[in-house]
């Protein structure tokens, strides 16, 4: 969908203040043009010739975080968030984006990532699983640039698990960029072309159950692809890692042996408002490992926060990145915790840059630290 298709989103959105309390950027800005109304009204305006797209307008349209909360806490689910991000691409269309994201699309352009060259060997090295099954009774462990280059101890952990339970897996985008990243700043046309990319992998692969590390991955699966008009196959099954070990935990084919976390608080990752229906699974994973519940933060499920490692902010808003990750762990620090759990590779390595003394553990990699003492059952054909 393009702006003009909109429309009656930012034009009733625009003076609506229902949504306004659980905006994290606002929280931080204390600004009412960076709250969910106050977009909308900016696109409005644009739309009216009331003003331009400059750098100063710019600017403030690229500090939504995109995080979906204000969509997730609408009585009548009205997509202001896709609308904002329509606003980017039309901006983009214009020649108006920021630098930072010129150079981002360079970049993408380059490697298919902002991050760096990812050699040939590398890439080959991670994608066959051993085992010579057909390759059809493999899963596709979707790793994604951000994870690769951010967080490749995820990566390692998730394949100690998957090796120890004795399933095929083949790695896949190692090297390319989650489809969410060029979406989010508005490069549509490079989001298509990475979509179509990553499609054109998983068919090579012939697998046909992707488990992704991220929940970023997970939602531009279930969400982007659609909104950009590329059509993902009806047959291809996407779930989260985290999600798809409670749910090994919840049949019995991995029994966890407790250890004391006490202490810790759960981070709901960034899109978690967006994919509610993991939340309450990966809790069930927190318990079987600490056997109890961890702390819980404020913000949480339908209104968890993101941490800042969302709506492209790491390259084009760097300084609301760290806010709304200082925000996150000010939020833990005041529940208690001395430590933050998260599943979410994203989130680990972005807040780990700015949690200092306080530990921010990866749930995925916990699980992998447990493989000598942890009894696993491979589940049986049936």
């Amino acid at each position: 969908m393009e702006l003009k298709d909109y429309k009656p989103i930012y034009d009733g959105d625009r003076y609506c203040l229902m949504c306004r309390h659980v905006c994290p950027v606002e929280r931080v800005t204390k600004r009412e043009a960076t709250s969910p109304h106050g977009w909308a009204l900016l696109i409005a305006s644009v739309d009216r010739g009331l003003v331009g797209w400059n750098e100063e307008t710019v600017d403030t349209l690229y500090k939504c975080a995109d995080c979906g909360l204000c969509q997730a806490n609408c009585a009548t689910d009205r997509p202001l968030p896709a609308t904002i991000v329509a606003a980017r691409a039309a901006v983009v269309k214009e020649g108006a984006m920021p630098q930072s994201v010129v150079e981002m699309e360079e970049k993408l352009r380059l490697w298919g990532n902002p991050y760096g060259e990812v050699s040939e060997g590398d890439d080959a090295e991670g994608r066959v699983s051993d085992g010579g099954k057909d390759a059809s009774s493999c899963v596709g462990l979707f790793v994604g640039a951000a994870t690769r280059f951010g967080r490749p101890q995820t990566v390692e952990a998730a394949q100690t698990l998957l090796n120890a339970m004795g399933y095929e897996y083949t790695l896949l985008s190692m090297g390319r960029s989650s489809v969410y990243l060029p979406y989010t700043v508005g490069l549509w046309d490079m989001a298509r072309k990475l979509a179509q990319q990553t499609l054109d992998e998983i068919s090579a692969a012939g697998v046909t159950q992707i488990i992704t590390l991220s929940k970023e991955d997970a939602h531009a699966f279930k969400n982007v692809y659609p909104e950009i008009g590329v059509a993902v196959p009806e047959e291809l099954q996407v779930m989260e890692f985290a999600a798809w070990l409670a749910g090994m935990v919840e049949q019995g084919d991995l029994r966890l042996e407790a250890r004391d976390l006490s202490g810790a608080v759960y981070h709901d990752p960034c899109h978690t408002p967006r994919l509610l229906e993991t939340a309450a699974p990966t809790r069930t994973l927190v318990e079987a490992l600490t056997g109890y519940k961890s702390g819980e933060l404020f913000w949480k499920e339908r209104h968890a926060s993101p941490c800042g490692a969302i709506g492209g902010f790491e390259f084009t808003q760097v300084e609301l990145a760290e806010s709304l990750a200082q925000a996150r762990i000010a939020e833990a620090r005041a529940a208690g915790a001395n430590m933050l759990l998260t599943e979410d590779p994203c989130c680990a390595a972005h807040l780990s840059k700015y949690a200092e003394e306080m530990p921010v553990v990866n749930l995925i990699e916990l699980v992998a630290e447990r493989v000598p003492s942890t009894e696993y059952r491979v589940p049986s054909a049936e």
